[in-house]
Formats: C-alpha cells, sequence, structure tokens
C-alpha cells in the first residue's frame, strides 16, 4: 500500500512538471490616455511691470485670474493679455470698457474677452466698489 501511495504521488508531482515549465502566453494591453488640456501662454502687467507666465488647464488659468482680480482689489493695476495676441499690430485700436459692482460679472467679462484676444485692465476702486475693465483690441 505504501508503494502504491508513492507511486501515485511521484507520478502526480511527474505529471505536473510539463504544464509548470510551459512558456506562458503574456498579453500586455497598451493603454493610451490623453488628455486634451489648454495651454495658456501669457503676458501680464502689474502696475507697469511686465511679467510672463504659461498655465496648463483651466483650473491653473481660473486660479491665475482670480490672483490678478485679488491685486485689484488691494488697489493694483492689473492688465492681461494671451502672448499670441500681444505682439500684433492694429492700425485701428477698439476700446471697450466695462463697470460693474459684482465681482463675478467683471470675472465673466474679463475672461471672455482675454478668450478674444483682447488685453484686458482691471481695476478696483475701493470707495465705490466699482471694478473698471477695459478690454484694447
Amino acid at each position: 500500500m505504501k508503494k502504491v501511495f508513492t507511486t501515485i504521488a511521484l507520478f502526480s508531482i511527474l505529471a505536473g512538471i510539463p504544464v509548470s515549465c510551459q512558456k506562458e502566453n503574456i498579453i500586455e494591453e497598451t493603454l493610451s490616455v490623453s488628455e486634451n488640456r489648454v495651454v495658456y501662454s501669457l503676458r501680464y502687467t502689474i502696475d507697469g511691470v511686465v511679467r510672463h507666465i504659461t498655465l496648463i488647464g483651466d483650473e491653473a488659468w481660473h486660479d491665475f485670474l482670480n490672483r490678478m482680480f485679488a491685486l485689484a482689489e488691494e488697489g493694483h493695476s492689473v492688465s492681461i493679455c494671451k502672448e499670441n495676441n500681444s505682439y500684433r499690430v492694429v492700425s485701428v485700436k477698439e476700446v471697450v470698457t466695462y463697470t460693474t459692482s459684482n465681482q463675478e460679472d467683471a470675472y465673466a467679462w474679463a475672461d471672455s474677452m482675454i478668450n478674444k484676444g483682447y488685453t484686458v485692465t482691471v481695476k478696483y476702486d475701493k470707495k465705490s466698489g466699482l471694478y473698471t475693465c477695459t478690454a484694447i483690441s
């Protein structure tokens, strides 16, 4: 009985060896992830000092615009334009002025005008509580 058990056990082990030594077919799936993120290349001034910045994504853009409005509320004059529009030569300059006491309206207007290619200047008057936004093409 002991020999039969040993023989069966040995046969079971030996039968499993070829299966475990076979080459396994590995199938690798390639994942392709693409992100469509907007890149903003901007030229901006704070109290006449020119600066440049590159932002990636809408969240970074809105954070930047919020910082610029915060600086305007502190009394600074802030101008923003997209870099590709900043050096255009235009014979006739169009000037559009928007005045409001609502920060959200001023923000939305400035965002829209900058995206249309205008250079937007934002000033805030603490006494009157008015935002004066000027867009120049």
